[in-house]
């Protein structure tokens, strides 16, 4: 009798729980990503190895319960414990916590800006024990891709104009 009650109980759970839309993202599309966020060119290695050592560049992540019972979720494991909270909107973040496990991760990156900017790469674990003074990953097989429209098309046998001066 009470076999049957546990399957139906875990249908319920399964069928009313929502499903998160994340993915694991190869290393260049999470330079594109912080590309859109504005990240200087000169950090992107850290953000990139923070990523890594974090989550595996998966968005979808979600660890824990750590300190306080506390949990970790997304791309860069942002803590319920300070910066966001469980359920509703909260912590320094003024977010979900939930929302930072869906492929989206600009959100993620604006509230890892302000813990980079209060605490330093430090505020994370990972980067502290596998990208502090260690070789950070190579990124510059990562070009940014042009946009057409930044290409004009030029006559016949001559070269395209990037829209960039060259010095």
């Amino acid at each position: 009798m009470g076999r049957p009650w546990a399957i139906l109980l875990l249908a319920i759970v399964a069928i009313s729980r929502p499903p998160v839309e994340g993915k694991i993202l190869s290393q260049c599309d999470a330079v594109r990503e912080l590309q859109r966020a504005k990240i200087s060119r000169s950090m992107m290695s850290n953000w990139i190895c923070l990523m890594q050592s974090e989550s595996g560049l998966d968005t979808s992540r979600m660890t824990g319960p750590k300190t306080a019972s506390s949990y970790s979720f997304g791309i860069l494991q942002i803590n319920s414990l300070k910066w966001c909270t469980r359920g509703r909107v909260g912590g320094l973040c003024n977010a979900r916590c939930e929302d930072f496990m869906n492929d989206d991760i600009q959100d993620d990156i604006a509230c890892a800006k302000k813990i980079y900017n209060r605490d330093g790469f430090k505020a994370w674990d990972g980067w502290t024990k596998k990208c502090k003074n260690k070789p950070l990953p190579n990124i510059g097989n990562c070009r940014r891709r042009r946009r057409m429209a930044d290409i004009v098309v030029a006559p016949t046998g001559s070269v395209p104009y990037s829209g960039r001066k060259s010095i």
